[in-house]
């Protein structure tokens, strides 16, 4: 079997995509109209911002996982440990949610994440390379 060589950040990346043209579609984009090169550069500018700030926030829950021991956290223990604001936590967690719906809080990536950390005697990083599920 080939080694797999995607990251967390490909995978955000990639769904950020689908979720700009989701968007652009939703509010009034014809989806048969090819895209200039201006909404392509756009697009991909937006996409790996947006990806990156999700990746971060798997990256940090996964070391609060580490840190505290435990195998989940809920929105508010994560903001607690964090001390960030609830305000910034929960717009963070809407960002998540924008990419990975099928989840309400980023615990299942990040215990991904731990795992292959911890396989490879590290902390949690964003260059963790994991299996995560692919783009619906």
């Amino acid at each position: 079997m080939a080694k797999r060589t995607d990251t967390l950040l490909h995978h955000c990346v990639m769904r950020a995509g689908v979720a700009i043209a989701r968007e652009d579609i939703a509010a009034g984009r014809d989806p048969d109209k090819p895209a200039t090169r201006r909404e392509t550069m756009r697009a991909i500018y937006r996409s790996t911002q947006d990806a990156a700030k999700v990746v971060g926030l798997i990256v940090l829950w996964a070391v609060a996982l580490q840190d505290l021991g435990v195998e989940q956290l809920g929105i508010e223990e994560f903001a607690a440990w964090s001390a960030e604001s609830r305000a910034t936590v929960y717009r963070r967690q809407h960002e998540f949610r924008r990419l990975w719906p099928e989840y309400d809080t980023p615990n299942e990536l990040a215990r991904l994440v731990v795992a292959s950390a911890v396989a490879r005697h590290e902390r949690p990083s964003a260059g963790v390379r994991v299996a995560v599920p692919a783009v619906a």
